[in-house]
């Protein structure tokens, strides 16, 4: 994989949004996460999460949270969210992103999830990092650290994959 793409270090920040759970069995979130995302769009849901945006880095982001379950390791939550410190409604949660270094590939949306799994198969294994997650392939994650896709200003749409040098 060829560049553009950046190694970046951040931070802890606090997010908040819509959290759903779902799961890899059977595939389950790649259905639940754009339903998610089709709800989020059609009411009024984007509208009220953009009021609650008062921290860097600024966008919105689509976070999974892996290992919220230690009964089954394929289930996840998913959030809908952006950076603040103001406290979540009633209807939302907050989540803290850890700390991390970043290897970050932007991208489209048609192109989203062939830049994610070719970062994930072909550039890290190549690459002097190794990803702080395992179990893409069987859905079994055992994380380090949530994967993230990033919404910013002017159709700026990225990839997050937390790392760690080799």
């Amino acid at each position: 994989m060829e560049q553009p793409f950046r190694i970046e270090k951040r931070k802890c920040f606090r997010v908040v949004g819509y959290k759903m759970t779902t799961t890899n069995k059977k595939k389950q979130g790649t259905k639940d996460i754009p339903a998610m995302w089709e709800t989020f769009k059609a009411g009024d849901q984007h509208e009220q999460l953009m009021s609650f945006m008062n921290r860097e880095p600024y966008g919105i982001f689509g976070i999974n949270a892996y290992n919220t379950n230690e009964a089954d390791a394929k289930e996840f939550d998913y959030y809908i969210a952006v950076s603040s410190d103001l406290e979540p409604k009633s209807t939302m949660s907050s989540y803290l992103v850890q700390e991390a270094t970043w290897a970050v590939f932007p991208c489209t949306m048609e192109t989203m999830g062939k830049t994610e799994a070719m970062a994930i198969m072909k550039w890290l294994p190549k690459s002097k990092y190794k990803p702080l997650n395992k179990g893409y392939i069987t859905g079994k994650m055992k994380s380090g650290a949530p994967d993230i896709e990033y919404y910013g200003k002017d159709g700026e749409i990225e990839v997050w994959i937390a790392v760690k040098e080799k």
